[in-house]
């Protein structure tokens, strides 16, 4: 996982670590960063969980490498399987947010997701729409929806296409 990598270099370096030196003074010891320190800790502790659930409920061995690297492999060899779990939304979202997180302490903006929403509603047209979510956040709204090839329904038909991908309600009530 690049993200863990990249905050080794992060993990050192103080907040504001381009300070004037003044004359005396003189750093002791490692000063680490705790911000880091607790987001590697999450990155470690959510791989774990989800390579845990694919232990228990695939009756697997556990991955003989638990290293960052090595539980990413893991999970990487059986996204198929995570994809069509009922946790699957739930994959989605917490590994978005750790990464999210992993850019926000690099001072980057948060990555789009996109969710798809089936087929393109612009007559003939074979394409898959998506919504663009910017904001990972439970319930978020999207920020467009796009179709992969060009279309780009106007939001007031956003809800309609939203309303499509949930399934029938059916049975009387009596």
């Amino acid at each position: 996982m690049e993200a863990y990598r990249e905050s080794d270099e992060e993990l050192t370096r103080p907040k504001g670590w381009l300070r004037e030196r003044v004359s005396g003074s003189r750093a002791v010891g490692i000063a680490l960063d705790d911000s880091v320190l607790t987001l590697r800790s999450e990155i470690i502790e959510l791989l774990a969980s989800w390579a845990r659930l694919v232990v228990e409920e695939r009756h697997l061995p556990a991955p003989g490498d638990c290293s960052v690297m090595g539980l990413a492999g893991f999970l990487d060899s059986h996204v198929p399987w995570l994809a069509e779990h009922p946790a699957a939304p739930d994959f989605d979202y917490e590994i978005a947010a750790l990464l999210d997180a992993c850019r926000s302490l690099h001072g980057l903006a948060p990555v789009a997701r996109r969710m798809p929403l089936g087929g393109c509603s612009h007559p003939h047209c074979t394409g898959q729409l998506y919504a663009v979510i910017t904001d990972a956040g439970p319930g978020a709204a999207p920020s467009e929806v796009v179709c992969d090839s060009g279309h780009a329904p106007p939001p007031e038909d956003w809800l309609l296409l939203a309303l499509r991908r949930r399934p029938a309600v059916s049975g009387k009530q009596g």
